[in-house]
């Protein structure tokens, strides 16, 4: 590992805003490792107070009455009442998920239960707070599951000499398109030394590494990844056909769905008009087959030492980003199938928000840049950060002498630690003394 270096540059804006930027260089991309957090019970509950704190609160006309749970290590789950149409479901959480849809329902404002099962393990969930409950103002029921990836950076790998939250997850009610979704699932590409870690995902940009050292901004689509699933090996529209929810909400009629969430096979069914996942995909194929276990093989990106896909670039070849037409951005087509994270409905040339960039410069070393944003409470103007939006952050990247970038999962989310300190604020703040408040994240980058 080399040296790191770190400094803050402070950025003025027209209006009389301030933007600070710590910037942040290290020798090279072959140090960066993805990170997934081990899921704690204060990440969990930090997760259900800013549902309960924040964002319910602030669109309380668009929540409904939320319940967000999570399954403890090793709980035993009992026989529940799974319709036949789910096919077959081998994933815990999700089993408990449909259960909780199927059985559950509101009367008066109350959940009552359609069978036993269903109603003990709610309740038991419940009494270890291990089940919450926000109050929105619509007069219906969503169900919340949360993975067992959700974490806190400053408690993982606490001798690391940096971390950084990395790719986007599921995070939104409206990111969990499907019953097979699951708060803390990753969205997009994620490579490390040739292997791939998570597939890519909607078509959106990629920073790249090479084997040789060259740093680049690319499309890199899910058909140039072969799934394989225990001796068998799959090809997008050679000898199977990947589904994913840009296009399709259901998979069309027929086949055989093998649902896949990161590197595992979590239903399978026969027929077709399968909910297709946000995060994640369906490979059709003709006729059923044995899976042997459920683990799920990614190939054909071994020319890669590093890859992540999340946001918008941020500079390409030296030349800023300009506009954000895209599947990210997109208020052309409101009525799209929804995708994770929901489409980005704010302006790009206004809208300010802490962010985070990976990139490097022209001579292809790294370059890691977190764009302070505004406190969530307290903020006054031109005594502390006011957030970037994309276009601002694209022309503060460029002048810094980024040549390609991309954007990492930014919001309240954002941050970046050396040797377990962070040098800015984090934006996610208690409303009651303004002091910080780390938000859970699902994956990020450390270097140790």
């Amino acid at each position: 590992m080399g040296v790191i270096s770190s400094e803050i540059k402070r950025f003025d804006y027209p209006d009389g805003s301030i933007q600070d930027v710590q910037v942040v260089s290290f020798e090279s991309f072959d140090d960066l490792r993805f990170l997934r957090p081990v899921f704690a019970a204060d990440a969990f509950y930090a997760l259900c107070d800013l549902y309960k704190n924040f964002f319910v609160p602030r669109h309380r006309w668009y929540y409904d009455k939320l319940v967000l749970f999570r399954l403890p290590p090793n709980m035993k789950i009992p026989e529940l009442a799974i319709p036949a149409e789910y096919g077959e479901i081998l994933d815990d959480l999700i089993r408990v998920n449909i259960a909780f849809r199927e059985n559950c329902y509101l009367k008066k404002g109350r959940i009552c239960f359609r069978d036993t099962a269903t109603e003990e393990l709610f309740e038991k969930l419940r009494s270890a707070n291990d089940l919450q409950i926000a109050e929105g103002s619509r007069n219906s029921l969503t169900f919340l599951p949360v993975g067992e990836h959700i974490g806190f950076l400053s408690e993982c790998e606490k001798q690391a000499e940096l971390k950084v939250n990395a790719s986007f997850f599921l995070m939104d009610k409206l990111d969990l398109g499907s019953i097979y979704d699951r708060i803390g699932s990753p969205v997009g590409l994620c490579v490390k030394d040739g292997k791939v870690l998570n597939p890519p995902s909607f078509d959106r940009e990629v920073l790249t590494v090479r084997k040789n050292g060259k740093v680049s901004v690319e499309k890199i689509p899910l058909s140039s990844v072969t799934v394989k699933i225990g001796n068998r090996e799959f090809r997008d529209r050679e000898n199977a056909e990947f589904i994913t929810r840009t296009k399709y909400k259901k998979s069309p009629q027929g086949g055989f769905d093998i649902v896949i969430a990161e590197n595992r096979i979590i239903s399978l069914k026969e027929g077709g008009k399968t909910e297709v996942p946000s995060g994640g995909l369906i490979i059709k194929i003709k006729e059923p087959i044995d899976i042997g276990n459920s683990l799920v093989e990614y190939t054909g990106l071994e020319d890669l030492s590093f890859a992540v896909q999340v946001g918008n670039s941020a500079v390409i070849n030296g030349v800023k980003t300009g506009r954000f037409l895209s599947s990210f951005y997109n208020f052309l087509n409101p009525l799209q199938v929804s995708f994770p994270p929901a489409m980005y409905p704010r302006n790009y040339k206004r809208s300010r928000a802490p962010r985070i960039v990976l990139g490097a410069d022209k001579g292809d070393k790294p370059k890691l840049l977190w764009f302070e944003g505004a406190g969530k409470f307290g903020y006054e103007k031109g005594k502390e950060s006011c957030g970037a939006s994309l276009s601002e952050a694209a022309e503060i990247c460029e002048k810094l002498g980024i040549y390609n970038a991309v954007h990492l999962d930014g919001g309240g989310s954002a941050q970046i630690q050396l040797k377990g300190r962070r040098f800015l604020k984090l934006s996610d703040r208690d409303p009651e003394d303004l002091s910080e408040r780390e938000r859970a994240v699902s994956i990020g980058l450390l270097i140790k």
